[in-house]
């Protein structure tokens, strides 16, 4: 997958330099299931109990983790899409207040599933594949890399340097120690993939990582076949491991460990199972996108999830 087919809306610097914070995504749903025009009215910073600047990074967030939409560029309402629902739900979600870790991990997947909408994370997760970072050497191949992209317009540096910043904190704390606090500001800090071992450089924690379990990993291999438009009804482990935008580089997780971790899945699914095509090992279904909703509820102890498509975000 080319980074202009995941990310065909490009947008720079829309989080206000705000990193996702927790209670944010349901601080967003709720409101806006009240009231679909909520970020646009004159009180949205009385509503949500926060300053402007907050108020749109909290709706790019939840547009961008694919927990809202709008089906109308011209029409500011927006509201809840269909993964957003079986998340945030009070009464039917599957993890409304972000209690189980799993969560984390799904909604990280949301952040770069197509359509993808922060092009600088995108590049940093699927184009850099060292374990070990510096973040100059960084900054200069994410600058180049859009710079290069010719059907985007280029953003200032400034701005590319914001999302850079703003990835960081999203994902490390400072030698990978991390407080109570660190945790409340950005619950994504919880997963340890990333640590910063000092001020100039950064590690990728490959590998199965706390929180992360084989049902979530099969839904978003099978929500990736989905969206991805994958017509066969089976796709290899290494293709899941090996493609950019897909598991192996979204989750920073080897191909062996992957096909463990969906063989794991399998174990406890009747709508997936792996077999040995071709002598390489692939994941199998019928449908795909009825059985990311099995897999999920699995994972969370509900039965018959329907989960549909994500409508394209729009900014």
């Amino acid at each position: 997958m080319q980074i202009v087919d995941a990310v065909p809306k490009p947008t720079f610097s829309r989080h206000e330099s705000f990193h996702l914070r927790y209670g944010w995504l349901k601080k967003a749903y709720d409101a806006v299931k009240e009231d679909g025009k909520v970020f646009v009215r004159d009180n949205a910073t009385i509503k949500l109990g926060v300053g402007k600047n907050m108020v749109r990074a909290i709706r790019f967030w939840a547009l961008a983790n694919k927990i809202l939409d709008s089906q109308d560029s011209k029409d500011p309402r927006l509201g809840p899409t269909d993964i957003g629902n079986t998340i945030f739900d009070d009464k039917h979600g599957i993890d409304p207040y972000l209690e189980e870790p799993q969560t984390l991990w799904l909604l990280h997947w949301l952040l770069f599933a197509p359509p993808c909408i922060i092009p600088v994370w995108w590049i940093i997760l699927n184009e850099l594949t060292a374990t070990n970072i510096n973040i100059d050497e960084l900054k200069e191949t994410v600058h180049q890399r859009i710079t290069n992209t010719s059907e985007w317009q280029t953003p200032s540096p400034k701005s590319i340097d914001k999302d850079i910043g703003v990835f960081i904190h999203t994902y490390t704390t400072d030698q990978g120690k991390m407080s109570i606090e660190d945790y409340l500001d950005c619950p994504f800090r919880q997963m340890r993939m990333i640590r910063q071992s000092s001020r100039d450089s950064m590690r990728f924690v490959f590998g199965a990582k706390y929180g992360m379990t084989p049902e979530i990993i099969a839904y978003a291999s099978l929500d990736f076949v989905t969206r991805s438009k994958h017509n066969s009804k089976s796709i290899s482990v290494t293709k899941l491991a090996t493609e950019s935008g897909g598991i192996g580089s979204i989750f920073k997780i080897g191909e062996n460990e992957l096909g463990e971790m969906l063989t794991e899945a399998c174990r406890r699914s009747k709508s997936i199972r792996m077999d040995t095509i071709n002598g390489a090992l692939h994941l199998v279904y019928d449908d795909a996108k009825m059985a990311s909703g099995e897999i999920l509820g699995l994972a969370y102890g509900k039965n018959n999830l329907k989960i549909e498509k994500a409508m394209e975000v729009t900014l």
